[in-house]
């Protein structure tokens, strides 16, 4: 029995048969889980992948997943076979990783703040192309913070510049390791889209 948990996506994955389970049990720090039937590894947010040699510890989340409703089940593509649903498992098992890495990278900051964050830089450059441009959201911010407005555009630029390359980085991992999964075609192994790791 093959056994994937995600816990970002909320999801649980029995044989490629996957269903959304209540995850708010599963230990704090583990982001995901791999079980192959005879051993797998649990990924973690902070420190590397540590190998598993058994799968009690985890029981209780495929007793939920048998107990989950048959229409909670998530719908896999018509026709999909069981290699395509371990390939659907193994990118999904990667963009959990990329997720949590993301949201490391960005910890401290509150949602909204960060959806701001294209809003802030667009308002920057276009401040540093013309003084007289409109800065809505600059304006408001500098204001309440007592700061010059060319202050806070240097710190938005430079916050930019820091994150851009770091996101970059994270983003092309993940799809080279999406097209390390699709270069296994149709019949990969287990084993093959295991070795597959963030």
């Amino acid at each position: 029995m093959r056994v994937t948990i995600i816990r970002d996506d909320g999801v649980v994955g029995i044989d490629g048969i996957f269903r959304p389970v209540d995850l708010s049990a599963l230990p704090p720090g583990i982001r995901a889980v791999q079980w192959n039937g005879v051993s797998g590894h649990i990924e973690h947010d902070e420190v590397a992948n540590t190998r598993l040699d058994s799968i009690a510890d985890f029981q209780s989340f495929i007793h939920l997943w048998t107990a989950a409703e048959p229409q909670a089940i998530v719908p896999i593509p018509v026709g999909q076979s069981a290699a395509g649903q371990m390939k659907a498992a193994a990118i999904a098992r990667i963009n959990a990783s990329y997720r949590a890495a993301v949201k490391a990278m960005t910890s401290g900051y509150p949602e909204d703040e960060i959806n701001s964050w294209p809003k802030q830089e667009t308002e920057a450059r276009a401040w540093l192309q013309d003084s007289n441009a409109p800065t809505p959201w600059i304006d408001g911010a500098a204001a309440e913070r007592g700061m010059i407005k060319a202050e806070l555009v240097d710190r938005i630029i430079a916050n930019a510049a820091l994150f851009a390359p770091m996101h970059g980085q994270l983003t092309g991992k993940r799809q080279k390791l999406c097209d390390e999964i699709a270069a296994l075609g149709n019949t990969p192994a287990q084993q093959q889209l295991d070795a597959i790791q963030w």
